[in-house]
């Protein structure tokens, strides 16, 4: 009887030890193992909404790394070993993969403030309106999908790589590089040493619609509704918010960039998905409140 009891007891410890393991097993998600992808917010907010999920996922980087948003976009479409992107909202990315409806930079990439030649700032003070700014050249980085935004609203833009357009703006090829507030400031900073003159323009801010947020494949709606609940649980108990306003850039743009006394040029984003569009305002970023 001992040894039969025994036996069950062993065989009963030895399937409670299988289930719990099992039951904490990691799901792992892949991401782009290509740049340094750890540094990006879109990082640190995934990591957030992992933790605030509840779900044991893992995050890990892909064996394949991919160059391109194009190629990281295709890949997770065709179902290859890679699970998430963080990349702009945009109508041909939401055509192959399932969105999470929450902008992770608050929309912060649609408020553009323009690198300039500084001895221009004076031209670029007269401007109060759209119409003003259309008698000047925008620069933007080839294929860059902020080019059809600016031509859609009738502002002439010239394309090039994006290392020669800062010299391009001081070179008088264009008048102003539109950069995002969480960019311009810790670009204008590395760059003017090599660049001489380069300037954070002091009066204008160009905003569009925008938001970088979470592409997965549509085979999985289930991690969709995961991080969304994490993300919704971050937001309220305020960790979001923590981490959002911590971020280097962003802080920086926060405290340099005078956002809440310039003139705010609103244009549409013709390639800004409606349900991304549609999101919680309270989500969005206000410069001015």
């Amino acid at each position: 009887m001992f040894t039969r009891r025994g036996i069950c007891v062993i065989g009963l410890a030895g399937w409670c030890l299988t289930g719990t393991a099992f039951a904490q097993q990691n799901i792992d998600i892949f991401y782009n193992s290509a740049g340094e992808k750890e540094k990006t917010l879109g990082f640190q907010v995934l990591k957030l909404a992992i933790e605030k999920s509840g779900k044991p996922y893992a995050l890990k980087p892909s064996p394949t790394g991919y160059s391109s948003n194009a190629g990281m976009v295709d890949a997770i479409a065709n179902g290859a070993q890679i699970d998430i992107a963080w990349v702009n909202a945009a109508k041909a990315v939401s055509a192959k993969l399932l969105s999470v409806p929450f902008p992770i930079d608050r929309g912060l990439g649609g408020y553009r403030l323009f690198l300039i030649d500084g001895d221009r700032q004076s031209e670029f003070s007269k401007v109060k309106s759209l119409g003003d700014l259309k008698s000047f050249i925008g620069l933007q980085g080839t294929g860059w999908a902020d080019v059809d935004v600016l031509r859609n609203s009738g502002l002439t833009v010239r394309t090039g790589p994006q290392k020669n357009l800062y010299r391009m703006t001081i070179g008088r090829r264009g008048d102003y590089f539109a950069r995002g507030v969480n960019e311009a400031l810790t670009e204008q900073a590395k760059i003017v040493s090599d660049v001489p003159g380069l300037a954070v323009e002091k009066t204008l801010i160009l905003q569009y619609p925008s938001a970088s947020i979470f592409y997965i494949s549509k085979k999985r709606p289930e991690l969709r509704d995961d991080l969304m609940r994490g993300l919704e649980a971050a937001w309220k108990d305020g960790s979001y918010e923590k981490v959002f306003s911590a971020f280097p850039d962003i802080k920086l743009a926060f405290d340099k960039g005078d956002l809440k006394t310039r003139t705010i040029i609103k244009i549409p984003n013709p390639n800004l998905p409606d349900d991304i569009l549609a999101m919680d305002a309270k989500y969005w970023f206000d410069p001015q409140k």
